[in-house]
């Protein structure tokens, strides 16, 4: 039978343990100096982003079924919020075809970047939502022709049970602009 280590065998056991993984750490990190910026490369460029972030304006120029901006910009960021079908002339959903709807749910994305001078190009990150995966397809060949090729934003595309007023896309972006 062990007999039980006493507090101070437990605690000296611990820091054994915890100085092995600081050397580990410092290990890696000296392994790693050459893959990444320098310490003050990071702290401008988070110091540039903090001081630019610090001033929040939105853009409510586009039609909204609740209580949010279609976009908001911080520093040089500019986060879209999901646009659905929504014909801006009529108020009314386009739906005739899942290539209709993509293409109005694209128009709208771009109206709400244009407004915020923004374009395209700028699109850095997408979210795509499908109440049904089948139209993977269809959205794609439709979305592939409002991005100039080779400069595709990342993207995630989840198929979901509802969307609001029966869409069956809606398309979510973030923009990034160097100036």
């Amino acid at each position: 039978m062990k007999t039980p280590k006493s507090p101070r065998r437990r605690a000296r056991s611990a820091m054994r343990g915890f100085t092995f993984a600081l050397a580990a750490a410092g290990l890696v990190s000296a392994c790693l100096q050459g893959c990444r910026p320098s310490d003050d490369e990071v702290r401008r460029l988070v110091r540039e982003e903090l001081s630019a972030g610090s001033q929040r304006e939105t853009f409510t120029n586009a039609a909204v079924i609740g209580p949010y901006s279609p976009a908001v910009r911080v520093g040089r960021f500019l986060f879209v919020s999901g646009q659905i079908a929504l014909d801006p002339a009529t108020g009314q959903m386009k739906q005739e075809t899942i290539e209709a709807e993509t293409g109005q749910v694209l128009d709208n994305v771009m109206r709400v970047l244009r407004s915020a001078g923004y374009d395209s190009s700028h699109v850095v990150s997408a979210t795509v939502y499908l109440r049904d995966m089948k139209n993977y397809a269809a959205i794609n060949a439709v979305y592939a022709g409002r991005f100039r090729e080779n400069n595709y934003p990342a993207r995630v595309a989840v198929e979901v049970s509802a969307l609001p007023k029966g869409a069956n896309i809606e398309i979510a972006v973030i923009a990034y602009k160097d100036h």
